[in-house]
Parts: C-alpha cells; sequence; structure tokens
C-alpha cells in the first residue's frame, strides 16, 4: 500500500485521546471550533449529526465513538461533575463538623486529606496531568485542603476543653477563607478544563462530498516516513478490524506511530 502514497505529500496529523491519526492535507477544508450539532436520527452512534458550514449540510463523526471511546464532550462533563461532587463533600464536611459540635458528637469523617474523596484522585492524578494550568490551580489546593481537615484536631480539642463556642468560631472561620479558596478553585479548575478541553472538527473534501471528523488537536502538518509501514492487520495481529484504518506510519525523526486513515470509509 505504501508505495502509493507521495512520499512527499503533506498529512495533516490528529489526536484522538492518546492515539494519532493522519488525513491527506489535500482533503482538508477547513478546522472548526464544534459548537452545536443537529441530531439525526438512524444514523450510526458515531455519527453526531449535522452541522452547516459555508452554506453547506456536513454530517459529522465522532472519531471518538467511532474507535469505542467515551466523547470528549461526555469526558468534560464527567470532570466537571466530578469536581463539583468533590467540593461539595466538603461543604457537607465542615457543615458536619459543626454540627456534631453542636451536639456534642464525636466527628467520625476523615482528618486526613489524602483519604477523602478529593484527596486520593488528587493524589493519583496531579503527576498525571501534563496540562501546566491545570497543574498550577491543582497545587493551590494543598495549603487550604490541609488547613480544612486539619481544624477536626484543633476542634476535638476544643471540645475536650469545653470550648465549643471557640471551637464553633474556628470552623466558620475556616469555612469563610480555606473553604472559600477551594470553592473559588474549584470554578477555576472546572472552566479551566472545560477551556482546554474544546471539542474541535476538521472538515474533509472527498469526491463530492463534505464531512466533519470530531477529534481532539490538529498536532501537526507534516510529511510521514513509510520505511516501516504496516497494514493493520501486520500491526495488531488481526485484532483490529477497521476498514477505513489503512495502516500505521511514523512522523519522521519523532517515530511516533500514526494511522492512516482512508477517509471516504471513515463514513461509510
Amino acid at each position: 500500500m505504501s508505495p502509493s502514497f507521495d512520499p512527499a505529500s503533506l498529512w495533516a496529523v490528529l489526536r484522538v485521546q492518546d492515539e494519532f491519526f493522519a488525513v491527506p492535507c489535500e482533503q482538508v477544508q477547513s478546522i472548526i471550533a464544534l459548537t452545536s450539532v443537529t441530531p439525526v436520527p438512524h444514523l450510526p452512534k458515531y455519527m453526531r449529526g449535522v452541522i452547516h458550514h459555508q452554506s453547506q449540510v456536513v454530517h459529522v463523526l465522532e472519531m471518538r465513538n467511532r474507535l469505542g471511546l467515551k466523547s470528549l464532550s461526555t469526558e468534560v462533563n464527567d470532570f466537571v461533575d466530578l469536581m463539583e461532587a468533590r467540593e461539595q463533600d466538603h461543604v457537607h464536611w465542615i457543615d458536619t463538623l459543626s454540627e456534631c459540635v453542636q451536639e456534642k458528637k464525636k466527628f467520625t469523617l476523615t482528618t486526613d486529606p489524602h483519604r477523602c474523596k478529593f484527596g486520593e484522585w488528587y493524589d493519583h492524578f496531579l503527576p498525571k496531568t501534563d496540562d501546566a494550568l491545570l497543574k498550577s490551580l491543582l497545587n493551590q489546593f494543598e495549603e487550604p485542603h490541609r488547613n480544612v481537615h486539619e481544624v477536626a484536631m484543633q476542634v476535638e480539642r476544643l471540645q475536650y476543653e469545653g470550648h465549643y463556642s471557640e471551637a464553633l468560631d474556628l470552623i466558620q472561620e475556616r469555612k469563610d477563607h480555606e473553604l472559600r479558596i477551594m470553592r473559588n478553585l474549584f470554578n477555576d479548575v472546572k472552566q479551566t478544563y472545560r477551556n482546554h478541553n474544546r471539542e474541535i472538527a476538521i472538515v474533509l473534501q472527498f469526491g463530492n462530498r463534505q464531512a466533519a471528523l470530531v477529534i481532539d488537536e490538529v498536532v501537526a502538518i507534516e510529511t510521514l516516513s513509510w520505511n516501516n509501514w504496516r497494514t493493520m492487520d501486520e500491526a495488531t495481529g488481526g485484532q483490529v478490524q477497521a476498514d477505513y484504518m489503512l495502516g500505521l506510519a511514523e512522523i519522521p525523526e519523532k517515530e511516533l506511530p500514526v494511522v492512516v486513515l482512508d477517509v471516504p470509509r471513515c463514513f461509510a
């Protein structure tokens, strides 16, 4: 298959989650931010619907769904829902601490910032993200999050000494300061994640037809190396059956495998 490709031809390299794909630049019409898509009944699940682009009706294919992955919009919504849940965990945590003082009950929720649901998620997620702005925001949780949890031990000591009013004042102070900082950070993290994970579509022309692929990112415009060309059967041992994937080429010098797409078959 590789000899049929002009070695000097340019390809648009696309990222979909952690995988890379290539389509011929000659087929690329435009790259657009995806806003609203009109659903169309009875289309395959991976077809999101249609958009109007340059006075034409353009069918939209969700590349993540084509690959059996969760869509980027769903992934973003799940992340936002997670942050909202972890924020409410801490609102509930500090309200429960206050109720325990008022009712003179023992506080049983975790006082270890690494063992609450947010702390466990934070310790797992932070080292893995390569989003510099998101990482910077998450690092700002460290001090207020620790101080919120530490107040429980201070409150326990005040309760033991019978200083209930001082304990409630201390809780309110943490609520007004550290918890407020955390809630503002949660909002900033949600907005940053949304901004950095906006859906885009690459509009392609093949034959007399225009269609759009929803992808995560256009990585580069490159010539490809065909020296180590492998068909999908050769590359996966027959485990991937997708006639719209022609095979694996590489980005020169980076030795990064790139799946070459047969664009018309993507939309078949």
